[in-house]
């Protein structure tokens, strides 16, 4: 069960752009907070996301946090307006 979500917001109000950098869920955090500029498709933005242990656990049914990661990526998409805007 989750009891807590922090988010730093810091930039949205003089930017207005938030970036997604880390997070922790279970027993681990993952991500970094000053991570390698990634390649991402075309019209994704404001991810800045880097962790290769993320991806293990993630892939890694037998992980000792793989649940843990699945149900917080699915929190994420329950708790979360998502409004898709197409970029010119």
């Amino acid at each position: 069960m989750i009891h807590y979500i922090f988010s730093d917001k810091t930039g949205t109000l003089t930017q207005n752009i938030m970036e997604f950098k880390r997070f922790s869920c279970g027993p681990v955090s993952y991500g970094s907070s000053n991570p390698k500029v990634g390649t991402y498709a075309a019209g994704v933005t404001n991810v800045n996301f880097e962790d290769d242990s993320f991806i293990e656990a993630l892939d890694n049914s037998a992980h000792e946090n793989h649940q843990n990661i699945q149900k917080f990526i699915e929190c994420l998409g329950i708790c979360h307006t998502v409004i898709t805007e197409e970029k010119t």
